[in-house]
């Protein structure tokens, strides 16, 4: 019978330098092999980076069982058998045993040949699969623990230090007082002064106005610091550390990611990863997670921080705005700048400069029209629209009083200001502290699910499913429990008084002497995104028609937003209980 061999090589870690080695040799020697057995066809087989102990998928490797099963193959060459397989011999026997039935002669140039009807080469290559399986996994538990005792002794694990940092090697002693090297991070100082460097430039220009155009770049954007650290000729990580890398350049992308780690605030942090969409691990990093003390929630300073922390939460209000219309101070137009102005076609209403401030206004953006919707330009006075913006609110606040519904606007609006005015760090805080909490119940809900489904039935089961049951419970109620102390220290109170001074009386509260009219644009902006949700404009009534701005503005005020108890309720339409105690706090 003919010899259809195929030559299975395979290296569990790819070689940096491409080198590949390893399997080079594995190939090498099986192709000599087949030839000294007189094959009349070879086919070579390759997994390169790829553990034959993890159970992950192997594409060669799958294709040199297909191409067996189909009778293309009726040799395979490996180097050891522990390239077929290192998997437990109880999950790798069935593979092996269904290969000889099919009549494929295995044979390990280490360790001799396996066919079938020969009981004692069926035995043989039991013992070799069980070996190389105990030795993954000893040698799998080894580096496990290892791992262990140095993230004990505050050894970093993260693979490649991220930027700011370098690894350096230190001795620390176990509890048995026995010294162990461990890799910890310390600053790289030509790094750290690059992130200073990024920070400021964010800092100086982020609320300064300026002016778009063709070639021109916000000198405070990510974008804009990107491509000046690039014409400046400042390196990148990759290419100071890789041959791969050495071309990269600087991209908003890397740098929002620089700037979002918690590390460079001091905090001890766990980086989070993307998964696939079939659940497994990505390298790439999505978010962090700031390590905290069980007790107390607060966070763990584990290195001095080359942001200070409250800047560095600065930051991240900053970069949690970014996006169209977010983050940037654009030109003098106040309400495009929001995200809150819509014509009633759905598309957003830009500014459009004028040579005169009374000839400016504000237009659909929409470029082509749909059924239904309106013909020609959309477009309204932006000096009108911004007055009667203003008078609205203005209007709304001088009948908080009298009318519940309004009061109700003026809670959200002093919970706006209370956020807008707490210090950063408190911001970051918060938002952490949420997401723990939601992290902490879904986790629960899960706990529960299987908990019905009958997982921890026995004794054990149960106990575990207590105890972490217990763990999360506590966790949710120290995140509730922070959260209530912050909440108690919000001071949410509305300068009305600096809007509407005390005996102002009659006077215009837009007109000349007022605050709206002595306010920045910055200014006004903060103060209309206060208690405005959204602006509907729609088209005016006909060519060379002029229709009253009230007619054609709808201005929609904030409302509370609703816990998730509360949208289940009004989801139900359960109605609310009102909320008598805050609104009259803040009325």
């Amino acid at each position: 019978m003919d010899i259809h061999a195929g030559v299975y090589g395979r290296q569990s870690v790819g070689r940096a330098n491409k080198s590949e080695v390893s399997t080079a040799t594995q190939r090498a020697a099986g192709v000599a092999e087949a030839k000294r057995r007189g094959a009349v066809s070879i086919t070579e087989y390759e997994d390169l980076g790829i553990s034959a102990f993890t159970g992950d998928e192997r594409p060669d490797f799958d294709r040199l069982l297909k191409d067996c099963h189909e009778g293309r193959i009726n040799l395979i060459l490996v180097y050891y058998i522990s390239r077929l397989s290192r998997m437990d011999p109880l999950d790798a026997i069935p593979i092996v045993t269904e290969l000889l039935n099919l009549g494929v002669t295995i044979v390990s140039l280490t360790e001799g040949e396996f066919r079938k009807g020969n009981l004692m080469d069926l035995i043989h290559l039991i013992l070799r699969l069980d070996a190389a399986h105990s030795e993954s996994k000893n040698k799998s538990d080894a580096v496990r623990a290892a791992k262990k005792a140095a993230a004990e002794l505050g050894g970093y694990l993260g693979g490649k230090p991220p930027y700011g940092f370098r690894m350096v090697p230190a001795t620390r002693l176990t509890p048995e007082g026995k010294p162990v090297v461990i890799q910890v991070l310390e600053h790289e100082p030509d790094e750290v002064l690059v992130i200073q460097d990024m920070w400021a430039r964010i800092k100086k220009h982020k609320d300064m106005p300026y002016k778009p155009g063709a070639g021109r770049r916000h000198p405070g954007s990510l974008t804009g610091i990107c491509a000046q650290m690039t014409a400046d000729g400042v390196p990148t990580k990759g290419q100071k550390v890789g041959k791969k890398t050495k071309d990269s350049v600087w991209d908003p992308k890397t740098a929002m990611r620089i700037l979002r780690d918690p590390r460079i605030a001091g905090y001890a942090a766990t980086p989070v990863y993307k998964r696939r969409e079939d659940g497994k691990l990505t390298s790439t990093i999505e978010s962090y997670r700031i390590d905290r003390d069980p007790e107390t929630m607060a966070p763990v300073a584990a290195y001095p921080p080359i942001i200070p922390p409250d800047e560095w939460h600065e930051l991240q209000e900053w970069l949690d705005g970014r996006g169209q219309g977010k983050g940037l101070s654009r030109g003098h137009a106040v309400l495009s700048a929001l995200d809150v102005l819509f014509c009633d076609c759905g598309a957003v209403m830009t500014s459009h400069r004028a040579p005169t401030p009374n000839k400016a206004a504000y237009r659909c953006r929409r470029r082509k029209a749909l059924p239904g919707q309106h013909e020609g330009e959309c477009t309204v006075s932006m000096k009108t629209l911004d007055l009667y913006v203003a008078r609205r609110i203005f209007a709304l606040i001088q009948t908080a009083e009298d009318d519940p519904d309004t009061a109700i606007i003026l809670a959200e609006a002093a919970r706006r200001y209370a956020a807008r005015t707490e210090r950063p760090e408190i911001v970051g805080e918060r938002r952490i502290l949420v997401s723990e909490r939601a992290d902490a119940k879904h986790a629960l809900e899960e706990l529960y699910d299987r908990e019905e489904a009958g997982d921890y039935d026995d004794p054990v089961g149960r106990r575990r499913f207590r105890e972490r049951r217990e763990r999360l419970l506590g966790r949710m109620e120290r995140a509730e429990a922070r959260l209530a102390e912050l909440e108690e220290a919000a001071t949410p109170t509305l300068p009305i008084h600096l809007w509407l001074p005390v005996g102002a009386g009659d006077v215009d509260p837009v007109g000349e002497g007022s605050w709206w009219e002595a306010a920045t644009t910055q200014e006004r902006r903060d103060f209309v995104k206060l208690f405005v949700r959204r602006i509907t404009v729609t088209k005016a009534g006909g060519a060379g028609k002029s229709t009253p701005v009230e007619q054609r503005a709808t201005v929609e005020f904030v409302q509370p937003e609703l816990t998730e108890d509360e949208e289940e309720l009004e989801a139900l339409d359960l109605g609310l209980p009102a909320r008598e105690e805050e609104l009259a706090a803040v009325v």
